[in-house]
């Protein structure tokens, strides 16, 4: 069964609520790429919601509109000399 990336969200946040020590890092790996505009825009939301629930939360994605949500972000720029990171 495949799970669809809010319901991940969702329950990544009752699995921390639930857990006798905190869980302190989420990650979320390329977990956007079928989602349409008003999908990344629910995506968002439920990210922003329980960001209070994680110490980091991890998402890697190569969705450029997705990438502003983020305040904090360390951005892999691949060139033909090879692979530089930005971090803002």
């Amino acid at each position: 069964m495949k799970l669809k990336p809010i319901n991940c969200i969702a329950l990544s946040k009752l699995l921390a609520r639930r857990a006798g020590a905190p869980l302190r890092t989420l990650i979320i790996d390329e977990g956007f790429g079928t989602q349409d505009s008003s999908g990344l825009e629910k995506l968002r939301e439920a990210i922003i919601s329980i960001q209070d629930d994680f110490e980091k939360i991890l998402v890697i994605t190569h969705i450029e509109e997705f990438r502003d949500t983020f305040p904090n972000r360390i951005d892999v720029i691949k060139t033909a000399a090879g692979s530089t990171i930005e971090v803002s």
